[in-house]
C-alpha cells in the first residue's frame, strides 16, 4: 500500500513539475525552466516520502522509532534481572563467582 501511494505521489509531483517548469520558460529562460524543473523534480522525491509516512503513520513524532527502540530496551532489562524469566532460567544466566571451583 505505501509503495504505491508514494509512486502515485511522485507522479503527480512530477507532473507538478513540468507544469511549473513550462510556466517559468515563457517568462524568464530556458534555462532558468531546466533549474526550477530539476529543482522541483527532486525534492518531490522528498516531499513525497514525507507525505507517504504523514498518511500511513500520523504525525511525525515518532520516525526515527525511538519509543520502539526503548521499549526493546526495557524488554531486554526486565529478561536479565529476572522479572521475564523463569528461575532456572534466571539462576543460568547469573555469573559464577565460585571460588576455587574454577568459575570467575
Amino acid at each position: 500500500m505505501g509503495a504505491l501511494l508514494y509512486v502515485v505521489f511522485v507522479t503527480i509531483g512530477g507532473l507538478l513539475a513540468v507544469a511549473i517548469g513550462y510556466l517559468v520558460e515563457p517568462v524568464v529562460s530556458m534555462t532558468a525552466s531546466l533549474i526550477v524543473f530539476l529543482a522541483l523534480f527532486f525534492a518531490n522525491f522528498v516531499v513525497s516520502w514525507i507525505a507517504v509516512v504523514l498518511v500511513m503513520n500520523g504525525p511525525l513524532k515518532d520516525v526515527q522509532g525511538r519509543a520502539a527502540k526503548s521499549d526493546i530496551e526495557k524488554a531486554g532489562q526486565e529478561a536479565m534481572t529476572g522479572r521475564g524469566l523463569m528461575p532456572w532460567a534466571r539462576q543460568s544466566l547469573q555469573r559464577k563467582t565460585l571460588v576455587g571451583d574454577g568459575y570467575h
